[in-house]
């Protein structure tokens, strides 16, 4: 691997717990339970500014060394030291790195190589058990254990062999059997479909403890046919160091902490009864529904491996998560569209249903284009509810300055849109009637929040103190604000 301490942080996750530690963000926590205490002090911490990532140890019924570790990327710190760009940055110019790494990149292939952490142990045939690695029991109504809740889900398309890397929920079910959702239409879906309706099971590899940028890639919208390991090399600049499963001969990333690699069979064949499961809406949508399963063949770990977690909690604490890239990856999309002066892409804390988006005003009709910019995208398409789109001297980063905008700025009758928008599974207003139909639209609002662009130079003036006059003031008198600003 590099030498270059910022890659290592974002390749290896002891390098980036390392980092993490040194800058006083990691709390250690010895003895909680895997049945709903870690969970509960995951929520609890989440809720706290600065929320520091959680790392147990000592969990019962586990030896010591078999770790959880939640609230991974819970700060642009820890976002940053995944995304390999500098540690200091902050809100939109964070952004603004991630987009130019984006506009300049050009995909690398992964690197296959001998010596790989996750070889160090490897169990096969009757050594196979599952329920040896910590599952915690996140949430009170979950319908069991999750080992997979910020894993890489790795499957290749049967036809042209593309890799893909996703985000996909992994449910225990005994010692050498998981169950697995993958939201219809997710990359992951698409080629288990390829297999199954050719009546073969599809090979999967679920990295349950893995690398922080890996986290990112496998959770950001990437166009079908580019694999999140060549993007990910690209972004870092790197190739991503890779050694092929055994069984599956799929590609895992060498640094990963634990890796069960197994073949999962057409789920009319075999499937399972999975969840229900506390998900990212902050609610119990889906519900308890039969699902496909994988067959657990090999397990690859490291010594003391490490479960990263990321139990899905209400939107406005655990939105930050993929916030930047996601962000980042949109406003590319709507640059490369030729969408032009777009300052700014957001996503509010309150959640994922929110996207925000400054503009300099161009033309008439400019801020309603970027409305539907968003939604043109696979980051800011399915379950939108609401684009806010603003001025330029808005800061977005700032939802009081956004609200105060649409409270302000925005006509509802005649700034207003509503749209239908393709949804999950997970989405809490689709009806009965809608998933029985499997009719999965709900609706978003565009608000146009600008000054109306024909008198956009007369309107009102804003009466605040001007952004120059206001950091003259601040760096005179600094000590009256102890650095919060």
């Amino acid at each position: 691997m590099s030498e270059n301490p910022r890659l290592q942080s974002a390749l290896d996750l002891r390098a980036f717990l390392s980092d993490v530690k040194a800058a006083g963000e990691l709390e250690e926590i010895s003895g909680a339970h895997w049945n709903l205490e870690l969970g509960a002090l995951t929520e609890l911490f989440a809720g706290q500014t600065p929320t520091p990532a959680l790392l147990f140890d000592n969990i019962p019924d586990y030896p010591k060394g078999r770790r959880v570790l939640s609230n991974v990327l819970f700060s642009p710190l820890r976002q940053s030291l995944a995304l390999g760009v500098p540690a200091d940055l902050r809100g939109i110019p964070l952004v603004q790195a991630v987009k130019a790494k984006l506009a300049e990149l050009k995909p690398l292939a992964p690197e296959e190589v001998k010596d790989a952490p996750v070889l160090q142990n490897v169990a096969q045939g009757s050594d196979v058990n599952v329920l040896e690695f910590p599952a915690p029991q996140w949430h009170e109504k979950d319908g069991g254990r999750y080992i997979g809740t910020f894993d890489a889900v790795i499957s290749r398309d049967p036809e042209s062999g593309y890799v893909n890397v996703g985000t996909y929920r992994v449910q225990v079910h005994d010692e050498k059997t998981v169950g697995l959702w993958i939201i219809p239409g997710k990359h992951g879906n698409l080629i288990a479909q390829k297999h199954w309706s050719k009546g073969e099971d599809c090979p999967f590899l679920i990295a349950c403890g893995v690398p922080p940028s890996m986290l990112l890639a496998s959770a950001v919208g990437i166009p079908w046919g580019i694999s999140e390991y060549d993007f990910l090399g690209g972004l870092l600049g790197a190739p991503i160091p890779i050694v092929k499963g055994k069984a599956t001969g799929l590609p895992m990333p060498a640094n990963a902490e634990l890796v069960l690699e197994g073949f999962a069979p057409p789920p009319e064949k075999v499937s399972r009864p999975e969840g229900p499961f506390g998900e990212w809406p902050g609610y119990y949508a889906s519900g308890t529904i039969d699902r496909p399963v994988v067959r657990v063949s090999n397990i690859y770990h490291r010594d003391d491996p490490i479960v990263t977690g990321d139990p899905p909690l209400k939107t406005y604490l655990n939105t930050d998560i993929y916030m930047h890239i996601r962000a980042a990856n949109i406003w590319s999309s709507m640059e490369r569209a030729g969408i032009p002066d777009v300052r700014g892409v957001w996503f509010p804390r309150q959640g994922r249903f929110f996207v925000a988006v400054a503009i300099r005003q161009r033309y008439s009709g400019h801020a309603r284009q970027v409305g539907y910019g968003v939604l043109a995208t696979r980051d800011g398409g399915r379950d939108t509810r609401m684009i806010v789109v603003v001025d330029d001297d808005i800061d977005i980063t700032n939802i009081n300055e956004v609200l105060w905008a649409v409270a302000s700025r925005w006509d509802p009758k005649r700034q207003s849109e509503i749209v239908e928008v393709p949804a999950s599974d997970l989405n809490p207003t689709i009806t009965p009637e809608q998933r029985a139909a499997n009719d999965m639209v709900s609706s978003c609002i565009i608000i146009d929040a600008c000054r109306p662009y024909g008198r956009k130079d007369e309107f009102p003036a804003v009466s605040s103190v001007s952004p120059e006059y206001r950091q003259a003031v601040l760096q005179r008198w600094a000590h009256l604000f102890k650095a919060k600003d």
